[in-house]
C-alpha cells in the first residue's frame, strides 16, 4: 500500500511539472516573437529626428506628444 501511494505521489508531481514545463514553454515562444518582432519603421523615422534635435527642450509632455505622434 505504500508504494502504491508514493507511486501514486510521483505520478501527481511528474503531471504538476508537465503542466508547469507548458505554462515555460507558452511563454518563452512568446518572448521569442517580441525579440524579432520587426520595428515599425516610422518609428525609426521618429527616433532619428529625436537624435538630430539635441539639446530641444518641451515645455511639457503635450509639446513632446504634439510633437512625436502619428
Amino acid at each position: 500500500m505504500v508504494e502504491a501511494e508514493l507511486i501514486r505521489k510521483m505520478a501527481d508531481d511528474v503531471a504538476s511539472l508537465k503542466e508547469q514545463m507548458s505554462r515555460i514553454e507558452i511563454a518563452i515562444n512568446e518572448i521569442d516573437q517580441d525579440i524579432h518582432r520587426e520595428v515599425n519603421p516610422q518609428y525609426l523615422k521618429k527616433l532619428e529626428k529625436i537624435r538630430k534635435q539635441k539639446g530641444v527642450r518641451f515645455n511639457n509632455v503635450e509639446e513632446f506628444e504634439a510633437e512625436f505622434s502619428d
